[in-house]
């Protein structure tokens, strides 16, 4: 059976932003590549990717990961991202590690960094003068219907490997690869991003999108610096059409864009629901027609031609292949544009129809400052990528120069955002050479799940669109230090929050603020490589930039198990990403251990305990005999043994039993039998402790200390 090899480019040295807008990739007749082994997708994850990494692909030695990032993890994160998204059949197993490199023949998908200066060429490197891609995707599909080598029947574009290189020019080049932001190459971003080229997704035009193919970092007060880890609504789009589970509850959108009666060849087509915030891309063929298949709802259509930021070689189409020479068009026009519907499992119509023009508009720089402020924008950038918005406030957008005026009209189409009627103005208490400085007043509504909006600039018959520009996501989640507790006692340390190494944890929204979802998102199982998730609900919470595993998500409290890489820290900083939506870093005191014990009522009273020898809950009704022993369960023992963080704890070493003791009543100290985290548990701590002949009887309390001097606080057990 013939294949036909494809080479998905990752443009550029930054991805940002989570994940919006399709466009399918087709073989060369046209026909869209599609996965059919999506029920059970098998990577390969090369064993040189490790902390620290380097390559030899450039003939010497060079660091491609940071020494401080866990490249494996986010790798796996990744993949995960992409498994069980509502309505879509697609699985990722678990990834296998293997010393083989990249081979598209040998039916064997692999993650690897460039082996050679050829695979860096592949990438677009030039020793001195180009970066080239970071990531690379390298196809082969199906160039005819028929049988596979093992009998598996197949359709023309079915895929049949898809290895995923990364850039191995190194840190001498600016290529160093990290996962803890230590520096500006994201891999779980970059590894998103690639996956879904493995799936079947082209570049995106929406410069929010994970798949659009390159940008630089916008940052200021109002837009923190984002990765693109996340799967959201609209890529979803895509993954729905192409492997839906029963069947598709999507609608299909479909129409001709003309010029001067026309087909205009290959031109881009976005389709905008302001009531979801979803935002898909198209392209039309060469006949000039565009067939998109999208959730119900009403659909602003409009198409544009390429530009200096979305050119037509990003999604591997030649300037000559396209139509140009046109101005952004929308369907009722661009200040009054009309809606069209889309029903599930139904077909609308939207021909748009356009005419030679080109417009005095070119792109401007663009500032952001307080609402129905002025004076206070001192500093503008160029329009390049994506700019993240976070939602629930008000704030004031600026545009300078390329024509921008005070008879400019500045829109925003998706949502929830909104210019505030009467706020066009220019802002003329300050001075730049460019030109005046046009300001808008924009209102955003709070929001739980991000999504895109475009911006359009109208002046006169001049018309500029920038899609997807505007990527808005959840209000900023706000926590303090104070706010990190001990998940069984509720208490920090020395008026302050605190973490221990290994231990279970809560975070507490500050006032007003949201940590997460509204509704509870509870762990599930260990996954397939017999770990907590570290994502519950599109809440990610990361420790020096180690994700943590996660038990439960929700607006007002997040419960994490800390992990042990900030064992001999003093402090760490902590921060909370929710639907893209970033807070602050935080920095909590770290101390070795804080034991605590899980109580069964409020105010430390009536310690989580069971006695032996029927392990029978410990209760007044129930007490322990003296002469028995009493397990109590908690957490905060720090590094005692190794455990790997997010797994159910091993077996402790040979001879280890803690060096806990306990006192009973006040008075009665025993040695504890044994202390050490809970088998195949994660951060869940016990206390084997023998209660002696002369124990106090009745309600007695109990406090156990551990070799560092740390005790828990003060619980209750009932001896008789």
């Amino acid at each position: 059976m013939m294949k036909s090899t494809f080479k998905t480019l990752l443009a550029g040295t930054l991805l940002l932003a989570p994940a919006f807008g399709y466009t399918r990739l087709v073989d060369g007749g046209g026909t869209p590549l599609r996965r059919i082994d999506n029920k059970g997708i098998q990577y390969y994850i090369n064993s040189g990717i490790v902390p620290g990494a380097t390559s030899d692909a450039i003939s010497v030695p060079v660091k491609v990961v940071s020494d401080s990032s866990d490249p494996v993890t986010a790798i796996r994160d990744a993949f995960a991202s992409w498994n069980n998204l509502p309505g879509v059949d697609v699985k990722f197993l678990p990834l296998k590690p293997t010393a083989a490199f990249h081979d598209v023949n040998d039916g064997k998908h692999v993650v690897t960094f460039a082996k050679t200066v050829d695979d860096l060429t592949a990438m677009g490197f030039v020793p001195g003068k180009a970066i080239g891609a970071i990531g690379l995707t390298i196809t082969a599909a199906y160039s005819a219907s028929g049988q596979a080598a093992d009998g598996t029947e197949v359709q023309k574009g079915d895929i049949s490997d898809s290895d995923i290189l990364l850039n191995a020019s190194g840190v001498a080049n600016g290529v160093l690869f990290s996962t803890d932001g230590s520096t500006g190459i994201d891999l779980q971003a970059v590894m998103t991003h690639e996956i879904g080229h493995a799936l079947g997704l082209n570049h995106s035009m929406a410069l929010g999108a994970t798949m659009f193919q390159y940008s630089a970092i916008f940052t200021s007060s109002y837009i923190p610096n984002l990765g693109q880890r996340l799967v959201s609504a609209d890529e979803r789009q895509f993954a729905v059409a192409a492997y839906p589970v029963d069947g598709n509850s999507q609608g299909t959108l479909t129409g001709k864009v003309t010029l001067g009666g026309a087909p205009a060849k290959n031109v881009p087509v976005t389709l905008i629901d302001p009531a979801t915030g979803i935002l898909v891309n198209t392209l039309t063929g060469t006949d000039g027609v565009y067939t998109q298949k999208v959730a119900a709802g009403n659909y602003i259509v409009y198409t544009e031609p390429f530009n200096s930021i979305v050119a037509p070689g990003n999604i591997s189409l030649s300037p000559s292949d396209v139509t140009s020479g046109f101005q952004p068009t929308f369907l009722g026009g661009a200040t009054t544009p009309t809606s069209t519907k889309v029903t599930a499992g139904a077909s609308s119509t939207a021909d748009v129809p356009v005419t030679t023009s080109t417009g005095s508009l070119t792109p401007p720089f663009l500032g952001f400052g307080a609402a129905a402020g002025k004076s206070d924008i001192v500093s503008v950038n160029g329009i390049s990528g994506p700019v993240t918005l976070a939602s629930g406030r008000a704030l004031d957008i600026a545009l300078l120069s390329g024509g921008v005026d005070a008879t400019t009209t500045v829109q925003i189409y998706g949502a929830g955002v909104t210019i505030r009627p009467g706020t066009t103005r220019v802002d003329s208490t300050v001075n730049f050479a460019a030109g005046p400085l046009l300001r808008v007043t924009v209102d955003i509504a709070a929001r739980e799940t991000p999504a895109l909006a475009t911006l359009v600039i109208t002046k006169g018959t001049s018309v500029l669109a920038f899609s997807g520009l505007f990527l808005v996501v959840p209000p900023k989640p706000v926590f303090t230090s104070k706010s990190v507790v001990n998940a069984a006692s509720y208490t920090g340390l020395n008026n302050d929050g605190v973490v221990s190494p290994g231990g279970l944890y809560s975070i507490y929204a500050g006032t007003g603020s949201a940590l997460g979802p509204a509704a509870f998102v509870s762990n599930g199982p260990y996954d397939g490589y017999g770990k907590l998730a570290n994502n519950l609900g599109n809440v990610a919470v990361t420790f020096d930039g180690v994700t943590a595993p996660l038990f439960l998500s929700y607006s007002g409290q997040l419960n994490v198990q800390v992990p042990f890489e900030v064992a001999g820290k003093k402090t760490t900083q902590v921060q909370v990403s929710f639907n893209g939506s970033l807070s602050d870093k935080v920095t909590v005191p770290v101390t070795a251990s804080q034991p605590a014990f899980f109580t069964l009522t409020p105010a430390g009273a009536d310690s989580l305990a069971y006695g032996a020898p029927d392990y029978a809950l410990n209760t007044a009704a129930n007490a322990t005999a003296r002469g028995g022993v009493v397990v109590l369960y908690g957490t905060g023992l720090g590094k005692v043994y190794d455990v790997a963080t997010g797994a159910g704890a091993g077996a402790p070493p040979a001879g280890y039993t803690g060096g806990n003791s306990c006192t009973l009543g006040g008075t009665k100290t025993t040695p504890a039998a044994y202390t050490g985290w809970v088998f195949g548990y994660v951060g869940l701590a016990q206390w084997n402790v023998a209660i002696p002949a002369d124990s106090p009887t009745g309600k007695v309390t109990v406090k156990c200390t551990d070799g560092n001097g740390n005790s828990t606080q003060t619980g209750t057990l009932y001896i008789k």
